[in-house]
């Protein structure tokens, strides 16, 4: 083997090594997700429901909603997420001048909350549906109602894992004492791979 090549697979396999350990506990919680995702029928647990009600802050019951819905809303949710604990990763609004109502639907991988708002009122009322824990892991796996940075995060794992595998690809072939029976265990689970894809049509 000529020395380019010698230096080509100390640098592959240095990447196979070292592109696993940074992602390692992502590996780990996309493996062990993956799994339950294949089994949604199975009882994950039990999915909560409840109602909360409370008063508007003084200022927020002063403030005219109207000149500016978008702007009340936020203010609305701050203070809700200040003092009450009530947040979520997207949001969505829209008013009813009838009523009049501003109604505030939010979601995270947890679950969702559904808030309405009575500004003549002065009250608050926030119905909350909270997933179990392993529900929640996997819609933050799929990457449902998920922050940016964990999109971020995500996309960077996925290449990093890709790394981790090409490069072990490399090391398998070539292992000359090894090369047959590992291209013999990469045909069968290539061919049983694209038979299954093949299948599901």
């Amino acid at each position: 083997m000529n020395t380019k090549m010698l230096v080509v697979n100390r640098w592959v396999r240095w990447l196979h090594i070292y592109s696993a350990v940074p992602v390692l506990l992502s590996m780990i919680f996309f493996a062990v997700t993956g799994f339950f995702l294949n089994h949604t029928d199975w009882n994950l647990g039990q999915t909560k429901q409840y109602e909360q009600s409370f008063d508007l802050p003084d200022t927020l019951v002063e403030m005219d909603w109207q000149d500016s819905p978008s702007l009340y809303a936020l203010q609305v949710l701050n203070w809700l997420d200040r003092e009450h604990n009530v947040r979520g990763i997207k949001m969505e609004f829209e008013w009813d001048e009838d009523e009049p109502l501003l109604a505030i639907a939010l979601d995270s991988p947890h679950g969702n909350q559904s808030i309405e708002v009575f500004p003549d009122e002065g009250v608050v009322e926030v119905f909350t549906l909270s997933l179990p824990l392993l529900v929640m892991l996997n819609n933050v796996h799929r990457g449902k109602s998920v922050s940016d940075f964990w999109r971020l995060l995500s996309d960077l794992s996925a290449i990093f894992m890709l790394v981790f595998c090409l490069t072990g690809l490399w090391l398998v072939l070539i292992n000359k004492v090894q090369r047959l029976t590992s291209s013999a265990w990469i045909t069968l689970g290539s061919v049983v791979f694209f038979l299954s894809l093949y299948l599901m049509h």
